[in-house]
């Protein structure tokens, strides 16, 4: 079996990563200016968290805002559990 990569369509995710080296910014700095872990910053890229202030905070340092994932706020937890009605 052979596998074919298919870069005709890059991923918002990589698209930032190729804005943030060809810019020389690294998650540090990024992080640094934020004021948060670098790995955050790496989970806001990925798109695995999406906290608005944060964003924002991206897009004012010039990151372009369609590279970023959209902002939402609602934290994730546990499913509300269903009554059993008996």
């Amino acid at each position: 079996m052979r596998l074919q990569l298919d870069l005709s369509t890059p991923t918002r995710q990589a698209m930032l990563e190729a804005w943030l080296v060809s810019h020389g910014v690294s998650k540090a700095q990024l992080a640094a200016h934020l004021g948060i872990h670098t790995s955050y910053v790496g989970k806001i890229i990925a798109g695995q968290r999406r906290p608005k202030v944060h964003i924002e905070s991206l897009i004012k340092l010039g990151v372009p805002a369609e590279l970023l994932p959209t902002p939402c706020d609602g934290q994730p937890g546990p499913k509300p559990k269903k009554e059993h009605v008996a």
